[in-house]
């Protein structure tokens, strides 16, 4: 039989090895953590830029580069710095031919997502109007000021017309920056899949 001292100290070697183990888990766990965004700017910054050689080489009527609307329409775009630029591709049309200006509200069907990581393949999901696939029987525009969401989102919207489906990849000079914000991380890329269902300006007598 073992004596009391040696039961001690054998439940005292136990219960350390056991700590041990929770302690090794939760650095295993918080290195994943760690390592869903590592070199997160070099990665968006690569993502980016060949994505907009892939858009520049293209130009077309769905797919395009186009200027923020803080960069001056008299400069050729090759001109302008890839990061004064967002990526469009144009997934459907509406008929209209008017757009939003920068003081005008707005109603959109969107939802915004990071360039895929690790355990997000299809890119960490941030912001949203509605969930799963879209149903316009049962999902509910969001309202917007155009001069109240980041400078690349505010560029499209004041190129879109009602019913237009855009998807619109923003570098991050133009998104949240270097800082990033809440669950958005610093240098993020951020895509966007925007449908503008109308807009208007509170200024109107109408």
């Amino acid at each position: 039989m073992l004596g009391k001292g040696t039961k001690m100290l054998r439940m005292f070697l136990i219960f350390s090895f056991s700590q041990c183990l929770i302690s090794l888990t939760s650095c295993s766990e918080a290195d994943d953590t760690v390592e869903e965004f590592a070199d997160w700017q070099s990665k968006n910054e690569t993502y980016f830029e060949q994505k907009y050689q892939e858009y520049m080489a293209a130009q077309t009527a769905t797919k395009f580069v186009l200027r923020s609307w803080t960069q001056s329409e008299l400069s050729p775009l090759s001109d302008i710095e890839h990061t004064k630029c967002i990526l469009v591709d144009v997934i459907s049309s509406g008929t209209e031919t008017t757009s939003p200006f920068y003081d005008d509200q707005v109603a959109v069907h969107y939802t915004g997502r990071l360039i895929p990581s690790p355990n997000y393949p299809k890119g960490y999901s941030f912001d949203y109007s509605y969930m799963g696939d879209f149903d316009p029987a049962v999902s509910h525009p969001t309202e917007l000021s155009v001069d109240g969401v980041v400078e690349g989102l505010s560029t499209a919207l004041q190129r879109m017309h009602r019913g237009d489906y855009w998807r619109v990849t923003i570098p991050y000079q133009l998104g949240y920056g270097s800082s990033g914000r809440s669950a958005i991380p610093g240098y993020s890329t951020l895509i966007f899949d925007v449908r503008l269902v109308d807009f208007w300006n509170d200024d109107d007598d109408d």
